[in-house]
């Protein structure tokens, strides 16, 4: 089954809740807050360049947009 990760960025809880009520119920879809330190998104990171080039991605959809959605490679 296809995993989804939905971040929303510190801040924004009133689109937090909405989406917990929106599709909260979908098993494939994982909504979170994201928790991290301003200072930690900068940086080289760490586990695999795939992993990281995601992340990067994600921050910047954060940065830009408040939110960011990710596909999972995990099963």
């Amino acid at each position: 089954m296809r995993r989804y990760r939905f971040i929303v960025a510190r801040g924004n809880e009133r689109l937090y809740e909405h989406l917990i009520r929106s599709l909260g119920a979908l098993e494939e879809i994982e909504i979170i807050m994201d928790r991290r330190e301003e200072k930690r998104r900068h940086g080289g990171g760490s586990g695999p360049p795939a992993e990281r080039r995601v992340l990067n991605w994600a921050d910047e959809d954060l940065k830009t947009y408040g939110w960011s959605f990710v596909k999972l490679d995990r099963e």
